[in-house]
């Protein structure tokens, strides 16, 4: 055959999964961590959809200790819209944590100025929620 091989169309893979391994000992692969990676076009063009991270044995993942009163940034304040109860004409409110972080306002069992059977709508960390939320909900 003369010239130049015709040229296959090349198939994309839109839908694959990876595995990374993290060891010190190549001979003992399960005593290092592990993350699986999923990958899908469909779900999340730009990267992973779903990261899990598997642990050696005995080994657990560390809990976020949350502390009350401090914030991860000075400037980045909690916005958390609400509805006074679960019924469906039940007024939508907006309240502003200035000096929480959103793990806390998130877990906390009772906040100031939300009721107890308050349902949760929304929840965004900076100013600009405060604008998007005002504009989303007619507040």
């Amino acid at each position: 055959m003369r010239g130049r091989p015709k040229q296959t169309e090349d198939i994309r893979i839109t839908k694959y999964e990876q595995t990374i391994y993290e060891f010190d000992n190549p001979e003992y692969r399960d005593e290092g961590y592990r993350s699986v990676w999923n990958f899908d076009d469909k779900k999340s063009p730009s990267g992973a959809y779903k990261v899990v991270h598997h642990f050696p044995k005995g080994e657990k993942a560390k809990k976020p200790k949350i502390e009350k009163g401090r914030n991860y940034n000075k400037k980045a304040p909690v916005v958390l819209i609400f509805k006074s109860s679960n019924r469906s004409n039940a007024k939508t409110k907006m309240k502003i944590f200035r000096n929480e972080n959103i793990d806390y306002v998130l877990t906390a069992p009772k906040l100031v100025g939300v009721p107890e059977k308050a349902v949760v709508v929304d929840c965004g960390v900076g100013n600009k929620f405060i604008e998007q939320y005002k504009l989303k909900y007619n507040l």
